[in-house]
């Protein structure tokens, strides 16, 4: 016959025995409810229905990223509504299909040279594959060390945005294009015929490029007055600005009233902005 205290201890390792196994099968309270992959469950608190996370057996949607045609795509993985714009030779619908922002024969291109996707002067892509006249305006002001985009190329006389609001000259030329800097580049880019081709004529326009000088109708070292190709403003020097055919003048007085110089008269280069698309832009040079 067992003693009293021994009967005492072995109901104590039997009930702690049982709270073990009981603990053992108990689910955790902060354990959250299993969610069947690709379907939809209520939040037990909030009565809100949330996603779960697909699983394998849900069907895959659209995606920008899977290798396929899909959704509104207008070429694998990107164009359309929601997928990244298009590189150049990709099909496109509409000029937001593509990263150029120009879509001709259904591809993407920036054969234009102009953001916009139009040429004002050396209006032929084919004979001047290499350098286009481009209009519009720019509030941001300079001509010099505005080398990056700050609109994101929408601009241009043909764009939404044609007086330039919040866009510099470089918003003007289209993506692997930028604006002309010397007078030699620019003989470059136009097989060494410059502004005596460009077919800029009965436009009163003018379209510089990053180069100016230290005065007197000069091109060279120094931010006084602009130069570039036009049928307004004055003949500049033809030593030193071949084959550029026109300047600003002090404080842009030969050029277009839409064009703005600032009240600096030796620093044209960093002052200019232009009011409106009318009266000329820039000249753009592919990189």
């Amino acid at each position: 016959m067992r003693s009293p205290r021994a009967a005492q201890r072995a109901a104590v390792v039997v009930l702690l025995g049982a709270g073990a196994l009981a603990g053992a099968c108990a689910p955790e309270e902060s354990a959250s409810p299993r969610l069947v992959p690709g379907r939809k469950a209520a939040d037990a608190d909030s009565g809100v229905t949330v996603e779960t996370d697909a699983g394998d057996d849900a069907p895959a949607g659209p995606s920008c990223s899977n290798g396929v045609r899909d959704g509104d795509e207008t070429d694998t993985d990107c164009g359309g509504a929601t997928c990244p714009a298009c590189a150049n030779g990709r099909a496109c619908a509409a000029s937001r299909d593509c990263v150029s922002r120009v879509c001709a024969d259904a591809k993407c291109t920036n054969d234009a040279g102009c953001a916009d996707g139009t040429r004002e002067g050396f209006a032929s892509a084919t004979t001047f594959p290499n350098i286009a006249a481009c209009a519009g305006g720019w509030s941001v002001p300079g001509l010099g060390t505005t080398t990056t985009p700050a609109c994101g190329r929408a601009a241009g006389n043909d764009s939404a945005n044609p007086t330039g609001q919040g866009c510099n000259v470089a918003d003007l030329c289209q993506v692997g294009w930028h604006v002309c800097e010397t007078p030699a580049i620019v003989a470059a880019k136009s097989g060494g015929e410059g502004c005596a081709v460009s077919g800029i004529a009965d436009q009163s326009a003018f379209f510089a490029v990053r180069q100016a000088g230290s005065g007197g109708a000069m091109c060279g070292p120094g931010s006084n007055d602009l130069f570039g190709c036009g049928d307004v403003g004055e003949p500049p020097d033809p030593g030193t600005c071949a084959p550029l055919d026109r300047f600003s003048n002090d404080l842009c007085a030969s050029l277009p009233a839409t064009w703005a110089c600032g009240a600096d008269g030796e620093n044209e280069l960093g002052n200019v902005t232009k009011t409106a698309s009318e009266g000329g832009g820039v000249l753009c040079c592919r990189d």
